[in-house]
């Protein structure tokens, strides 16, 4: 529940929701983000529109320790990042 004193904080502030391809090291600058939430593939074979979601298992770390190394460039040493 969000109480008046709350609300007026959350208005107070600016947040942004940024929609794009965590493979993309220049999609942001470096040490910008308080927060992360994704939920990535985890190839275990759903068919996605926009990823093969059926790689090897050597394809499938690579994939995802780049991802993970630009969430991590991308946060600030007091960031979150939070994987469903």
């Amino acid at each position: 529940m969000i109480t008046n004193s709350m609300k007026s904080s959350i208005e107070a502030q600016t947040y942004n929701i940024i929609l794009g391809n965590a493979l993309d090291r220049h999609l942001l600058k470096d040490e910008t983000i308080d927060l992360t939430i994704t939920s990535p593939p985890y190839n275990v074979g759903i068919e996605y529109n926009s990823n093969n979601d059926n790689i090897s298992y050597d394809d499938y770390l690579n994939f995802s320790k780049k991802w993970l190394s630009n969430v991590l460039a991308w946060t600030k040493p007091t960031g979150r990042l939070c994987l469903n």
